[in-house]
């Protein structure tokens, strides 16, 4: 890239991001949303929520979902395709087929245990649950799986950490050098890896935030972690839980088909309609204590994941992985305590990425 170009790229990053803060601080939630500024975007889920009667449309030019029975549809139905258009901002162009193909065969979370285990550091040590267990995992057993040994292994390796950024950055702008150093992976990993590449990437940022998530739940639910300690089955409602209430994907974008109605809003073809899939699973008029972990959740709907109706495997690659990190965990973790603040990492609206999440066992 010339110097032309990556002046021409940082000023269009900057002037999206921009656009993204005007409209946010005059109104527009969703448009805060995608700044990625906050570590709970809750709130934002509640204003778009209740906005209107139908559903809300953005400054950003998406109409924006957040009722359960709505984003269903759009999910899983035939009106919507994951195909882009011609309308995106070249900015996001690179990442546009990061979930065309098909991702990661999901392991056996049987498989994932031992793994998780060799990654545990002894009693009395203190690490980062991010960067030491949970992203590590999926990291070297996808370099392992792409066909990587030794200096090769390390070298994909380092390609997947280094794109993990790739599924915020197809919706909100990254500063240039994250863009830059993203782009770059991508490449590589395509080069090395083959098509198999870029979905890996998104499928270890996937896994990694949803381990930390499910870990995270756990110590704060009072009881959960004792209850694990005796019944090790019990990881996989909790997995199930963490999909709900934090699902590896946040944000899922689609594009109409064909002209529609839905909640009572006029769609034409070619719209791009986000589903919050995170607000959607915390629908109040669905789930009771919307906001409450909750394992023994009954008479409840599934939660709604991203891949519904696009299937590359990449929730639920995200979901066995939680579930054997728990698995692996299950004795450790009554005696697991935080020792410092989560931080999430900014502009990630998707997959409200950690960056640091110090703990002590």
């Amino acid at each position: 890239m010339t110097t032309t170009d990556r002046r021409r790229l940082g000023s269009r990053l900057q002037m999206a991001r921009g656009w993204y803060w005007a409209f946010g601080v005059n109104g527009d939630p969703y448009a805060m949303l995608l700044c990625g500024q906050d570590d709970e975007p809750g709130h934002w889920y509640e204003r778009i929520r209740t906005a209107g009667a139908g559903i809300f449309r953005s400054r950003c030019g998406a109409f924006v979902v957040t009722r359960y029975d709505a984003a269903a549809r759009i999910l899983d139905g035939p009106e919507f395709s994951r195909a882009a258009g011609e309308t995106a901002p070249d900015w996001a162009r690179p990442f546009l087929d990061l979930r065309t193909a098909a991702g990661p065969p999901p392991p056996a979370v049987e498989e994932l245990v031992p793994h998780y285990r060799a990654a545990l550091p002894g009693t009395g040590t203190r690490f980062d649950l991010m960067r030491d267990f949970a992203r590590e995992v999926p990291v070297r057993a996808e370099a392992a799986r792409l066909g990587a040994d030794g200096a090769d292994a390390e070298g994909i390796a380092a390609l997947l950490r280094s794109a993990a950024t790739a599924p915020d950055a197809r919706l909100t702008p990254q500063t240039l050098a994250v863009t830059e150093q993203t782009v770059a992976a991508l490449r590589a990993l395509r080069e090395q890896a083959g098509a198999a590449g870029p979905p890996a990437a998104a499928g270890c940022a996937m896994a990694a935030n949803t381990v930390c998530n499910a870990v995270l739940a756990t110590l704060r639910t009072p009881g959960l972690a004792g209850r694990l300690a005796d019944d090790p089955d019990l990881a996989d409602r909790i997995a199930a839980e963490t999909l709900r209430t934090a699902p590896p994907a946040h944000l899922e974008s689609r594009r109409a088909t064909a002209a529609q109605i839905i909640q009572g809003t006029a769609i034409a073809a070619g719209d791009e309609v986000v589903v919050a899939v995170a607000a959607a699973n915390r629908d109040p008029e669905v789930f009771a204590g919307p906001d409450r972990f909750d394992v023994d959740r009954a008479a409840a709907p599934p939660p709604l994941t991203s891949g519904l109706g696009c299937r590359d495997g990449l929730d639920e690659f995200a979901a066995r992985h939680a579930a054997a990190a728990l698995r692996a965990l299950a004795g450790t973790l009554p005696g697991m305590t935080r020792t410092g603040p989560v931080v999430h990492r900014r502009r990630s609206p998707v997959v409200r990425g950690i960056s640091r999440c110090p703990v002590e066992i």
